[in-house]
């Protein structure tokens, strides 16, 4: 079976009626958490992108807190949960903000929790990646901004 086009979709559901519509969306979010946790972003959080972002940083030290410093394997595991987390909910904004404020809260907790003093090079690697993925999102953000993340950036380094 062949998807129909985007155009098509969108042409259908303008002529569709809004019960229809209703019906359409709650049988798509029953079968995928993702598409439950987008529609609930776009519907209660969207308008306070400040306040997503604090639950989310405060989501963030929570999965930190249950990060193990030894052995390093499960260290690494933790940290991989927590980008996975970063990534799968920053991209419900479709702002490059998010997810590099996100990005420098996990660098600063890694490197405030300690982790990186007695680690191994994946886990130090893992923490220069996310600063240079954070550094190649400075030109599309505000320059307010910019020079605030470099300033992170900066004390993060050292």
């Amino acid at each position: 079976m062949k998807a129909a086009t985007l155009h098509q979709i969108k042409k259908e559901l303008e002529t569709s009626s809004p019960k229809r519509i209703v019906d359409l969306i709650l049988r798509l979010i029953k079968y995928k958490t993702e598409n439950k946790e987008l529609i609930s972003y776009l519907l209660f959080d969207e308008d306070d992108l400040a306040g997503y972002i604090a639950d989310l940083r405060d989501e963030i030290s929570a999965i930190f807190d249950d990060i193990q410093p030894f052995p390093p394997y499960q260290t690494k595991r933790g940290l991989r949960k927590a980008l996975k987390f970063i990534s799968r909910y920053s991209k419900y904004t479709n702002v490059k903000e998010t997810e590099s404020e996100l990005l420098i809260h996990f660098c600063s907790l890694l490197k405030d929790k300690g982790l990186l003093r007695n680690s191994n090079k994946v886990i130090s690697g893992i923490f220069y990646k996310q600063l240079e993925k954070v550094e190649k999102m400075l030109p599309v953000l505000h320059e307010e901004l910019q020079y605030d993340y470099k300033q992170k950036i900066e004390y993060l380094r050292k």
